[in-house]
């Protein structure tokens, strides 16, 4: 087995060398990470000669144009899909809304169900939770509250009458640390005709997930909690992104 060279990760992040942070340990992952070099690196050089429109007829447009382009494409490349199905947002909180807004109008009048769990971060869970007001019945996944993980037959109940059109849930919960089993969750809910969306943000910092592998339709997770910049990435299959209505562009 190849020895992980920590002498030359340490000196990848500039957090590491800095006075200010000296004196303390950091392990605030669910608040952020500090970049890695090259993350640093590459906003510099955005803001001092990229930060511009993109793909303009000049040559600052044009290189943040294609550095825009080369991120999608290796981002969908970690993770196994294609680059239209890559978004990127201020945040996951943000992408979350937004997903919540076209699931709305997907679901108006449709008289359907949705699922989440109190497993989640009010962040994943609220958005969905707060579709109530629009007609659509919320119905909550709970935990063993001995154990804090969730019973995939207790979802199965949930689903038995059909109504449910989709099911929300973290890859790993950070309340009580479980990690799930996203691929047979999903297999399960796609099987009663449900779509499923992963809140990924606990997870990803932990192992880069391998989208096609899961079988959700929706997997996000924040990229300012994997050492990269502040924003928030959403994976989106293209049958369900097909499926919904736009928001803006």
């Amino acid at each position: 087995m190849t020895q992980l060279d920590m002498t030359f990760v340490r000196s990848q992040f500039p957090a590491f060398s800095s006075p200010v942070l000296s004196s303390h340990a950091f392990f605030e992952n669910a608040g952020g990470s500090y970049p890695c070099a090259a993350v640093v690196n590459r906003l510099h050089r955005f803001y001092t000669d990229r930060k511009v429109q993109p793909y303009g007829p000049y040559p600052g447009a044009q290189a943040g144009g294609a550095e825009m382009d080369e991120a999608r494409a290796r981002l969908a490349a970690m993770m196994g899909v294609t680059g239209p199905q890559v978004s990127f947002g201020p945040s996951t909180s943000a992408n979350t809304y937004v997903l919540a807004q076209a699931v709305r109008l997907w679901l108006r009048g449709q008289n359907a169900a949705i699922v989440v769990t109190n497993q989640d971060h009010e962040a994943n869970s609220g958005v969905w939770r707060r579709l109530i007001d629009e007609g659509i019945e919320v119905r909550e996944w709970q935990v063993d509250p001995q154990t804090g993980a969730l019973d995939p037959e207790r979802l199965r109940a949930l689903l038995a009458d059909g109504k449910v059109r989709l099911v929300a849930f973290p890859h790993c919960s950070n309340v009580v640390a479980e990690i799930n089993d996203v691929a047979a969750i999903s297999a399960l809910a796609r099987a009663a005709g449900a779509r499923v969306v992963v809140d990924g943000v606990s997870y990803a910092p932990h192992g880069f997930p391998d989208f096609p592998s899961l079988g959700c339709d929706v997997y996000l997770f924040s990229a300012y909690k994997t050492y990269g910049p502040h924003q928030g990435i959403m994976v989106i299959s293209e049958e369900f992104g097909a499926d919904l209505p736009a928001q803006g562009h």
